[in-house]
């Protein structure tokens, strides 16, 4: 980015009136270059898409479509630099997603490091001696507690999905009691919808596990049980690799403890299953383990 700012301010004495104004914008905002038509950019700064074009190929490029290609690529290598803690790598177009994988990586990493492994037995616990299981989310984290639910209600035949918004919402909070369990999935953006629900759970004394990114998360003087796990920023995506990773661990330590209650339950699907006909039959498809 660097090259291309010194070209800029190179050739600046050189640009007409109106590819000045694109190169003051460019310096300005270089995110609306980089995902803005020529067409737009030109509307931005009263310039014609054509002018646009121009001032891009005046900088060496073939059109505007190879600039942003260019500044597009750049704009992700800085962002990935960004999020590295005093990692220094230059990164590069073959490495990026190297690079985004070993983020990944760190964080279960991470998680391997921290996450005891007595507390998950207590979360594992708590859940197979609920009475009802719910299970609740920011609502960028529903898809985490759509699948987190529709699993253990496959296993333990007890769990529902508790969100704002659906009809049975308050019918649901009404029920709450001391012997059934929330598990609440929180990490940023955190929303006030989930503060609601943890609030009113802990008024009627139901017991709360929360699964969040930080000691410092909103939600955590909530929890009875809290348990961090590291979530990777790249490129304003968010990765959840850590955390499908810590639900795996609980989904099978469930399937040990419980596991004539998850055997009969699975069977009985299984059974429904067959009935219909619902898989294609392959070789490789095997009877439920055992």
């Amino acid at each position: 980015m660097k090259d291309l700012l010194h070209k800029i301010e190179n050739s600046y004495k050189d640009f007409s009136a109106g590819q000045k104004r694109i190169a003051d914008l460019f310096k300005e905002n270089q995110i609306v270059l980089a995902f803005s038509s020529a067409l737009e950019v030109g509307k931005k700064v009263n310039v014609s898409e054509s002018t646009v074009i121009r001032w891009a190929q005046k900088l060496g490029f073939k059109g505007y479509a190879d600039f942003q290609h260019v500044m597009q690529k750049t704009l992700a290598e800085q962002r990935i630099e960004q999020v590295q803690d005093e990692d220094t790598t230059v990164y590069t177009s073959q490495s990026i997603v190297k690079n985004l994988l070993d983020a990944d990586i760190k964080s279960i990493s991470q998680l391997k490091e921290t996450l005891q492994e007595e507390q998950l037995l207590q979360v594992v616990d708590m859940i197979g001696t609920a009475k009802k299981i719910y299970v609740t989310s920011n609502f960028f984290d529903f898809g985490l507690a759509h699948s987190f639910t529709h699993w253990m209600n496959r296993v333990l035949d007890k769990t529902e999905l508790l969100m704002q918004g659906d009809m049975q919402y308050y019918h649901q909070l009404s029920k709450l009691t001391e012997d059934d369990v929330i598990i609440a999935f929180a990490f940023p953006r955190y929303t006030k919808n989930v503060m609601e629900t943890l609030q009113t759970a802990k008024e009627q004394g139901t017991t709360i596990i929360v699964i969040t990114d930080k000691i410092e998360s909103p939600v955590t003087p909530f929890g009875d049980e809290v348990l961090i796990v590291p979530v990777s920023t790249n490129l304003s995506i968010d990765s959840y690799t850590a955390v499908h990773a810590l639900l795996t661990s609980i989904m099978r330590f469930i399937y040990v403890k419980e596991h004539e209650l998850v055997k009969e339950n699975l069977t009985r699907i299984e059974t429904m299953y067959e009935r219909k006909s619902v898989f294609i039959r392959n070789d490789t498809t095997g009877p439920l383990d055992n």
